[in-house]
């Protein structure tokens, strides 16, 4: 029994030890460390919103042009809509870590009580064959000698007198064996003790790892609210200069002149896509095809998103400024964040800001053809990816636009621009 305590004592210290270790150890975690490239990021987003915040403030303070205004707000927003999604990615990735974390300590925790278990009934087991041993030693210690000797010589027979000799042996034997496990059972004890040392320096890393993590994601929580107001703030902010802007009809003839350049920007990028596709002595090969070609699918092509076409392609009367200008697409009045999707399947080859069209995407579906997204909100895909038909690209926003949420949507075949109400399904 003193055996068994002294052991347990070990494990105690041992326990102490480890722990008062873990607390003194290097504070950076492996959660940490994970974070550490989504930190620096973060870090770039915070400071690209102060530069424009720095600039709205200069701009007001010397009467700057409201258009510029306005583009800085929209750059900002944009920004902060970015940061806002990083927090909340790093807080679901720090979620994840903290479920997975959990149900290892919980896995680990069941591991270490039965160690325990099995390390208890092992020493209680030693503790019996020692005793066993010890007592067996004991006798024969006094006794063996003698009663050999006399076991031998009050024999009856030379028969009886070997049956004795034989079980005599079969004791000593059967002590042997008992001392050889005593050993194994030793052996098995220490490396249970052990095995839970080594558990307990595992759990404490662990404890030390999740309680980490939730201090981090606590952390991003709180910096994602106070984001989310701040955006708000802005939002606001920006729906008062649009109200000073609409007055001013010097500034929508501006913001016009601004739409037709964005406009040949898009057109001119296509171009230069299409001069590129056709230089190519053989088409590349693409990974990814559309299950239906683009131009099969005139006349039954899905909608990017849900609403109300305000603006038609080609020319179009401003009703404030009574001046014609030219639309190569459609404007789709809709809600704001409502999700704009790919209408067919192909590749996103360029995402911009533009001044007159704001957050613009342009996909790539193959064969001459192209599609652009512009005034979005949020932009959910990246340069280089492949699209399904249906998948989603972004929502609907305003940035870029002087009259409210909206999609603006472009289709292009081979440097041409196209209707797109000849396209899409009719309602």
């Amino acid at each position: 029994m003193k055996l068994r305590w002294g052991i347990i004592e070990i494990l105690l210290l041992s326990v102490c030890w480890i722990t008062f270790y873990v607390g003194k150890a290097d504070s950076k975690s492996l959660t940490q460390e994970e974070a550490d490239q989504a930190s620096q990021q973060l870090e770039r987003l915070r400071r690209e919103i102060k530069d424009f915040e720095k600039r709205i403030t200069e701009s007001q303070s010397r009467e700057k042009d409201l258009l510029d205004e306005l583009e800085d707000f929209d750059q900002e927003i944009n920004l902060r809509r970015k940061l806002i999604q990083k927090l909340e990615d790093e807080r679901n990735r720090a979620q994840a870590s903290l479920a997975k974390t959990r149900r290892e300590l919980d896995v680990l925790q069941v591991e270490i009580e039965s160690t325990r278990r099995d390390s208890i009934r092992t020493a209680q087991e030693r503790d019996s064959l020692a005793a066993l041993v010890s007592r067996r030693a004991v006798y024969t210690y006094k006794y063996f000698r003698r009663d050999v000797l006399r076991a031998i010589l009050t024999a009856h027979s030379a028969v009886q007198m070997l049956t004795r000799q034989k079980y005599i042996s079969r004791i000593v034997e059967a002590d042997c064996n008992n001392l050889q496990r005593l050993d194994r059972k030793n052996a098995k004890l220490i490396q249970l003790s052990n095995d839970l040392s080594a558990r307990k320096t595992e759990e404490s890393i662990r404890l030390d790892r999740f309680r980490r993590t939730a201090k981090y994601k606590e952390e991003l929580i709180a910096e994602e609210n106070l984001e989310t107001e701040l955006l708000k703030k802005r939002r606001l902010d920006r729906e008062a200069l649009l109200k000073r802007i609409r007055k001013d009809q010097d500034l929508l003839r501006i913001q016009l002149s601004e739409k037709k350049l964005a406009a040949q920007r898009i057109e001119s990028l296509i171009k230069t896509l299409e001069t590129q596709r056709e230089s190519l002595p053989v088409p590349p090969e693409v990974t990814w095809k559309p299950e239906i070609p683009f131009d099969q699918l005139k006349g039954k092509m899905n909608w990017p998103t849900m609403g109300r076409v305000v603006s038609r392609f080609g020319l179009q009367r401003h009703e404030k400024l009574a001046t014609v200008t030219e639309n190569p697409g459609i404007e789709i009045e809709a809600s704001e964040g409502t999700p704009v999707v790919s209408v067919c399947a192909g590749q996103v080859t360029k995402i911009t800001w533009l001044r007159g069209y704001g957050n613009t995407v342009l996909v790539d579906h193959r064969d001459g053809y192209y599609t652009v997204y512009a005034h979005l909100d949020q932009i959910l895909v990246r340069e280089g990816q492949v699209l399904s038909a249906g998948e989603m690209i972004g929502r609907v926003g305003q940035s870029g636009s002087l009259s409210g949420p909206r999609l603006h949507f472009e289709i292009w075949a081979q440097r041409e621009k196209q209707d797109p109400l000849g396209w899409l399904i009719p309602r």
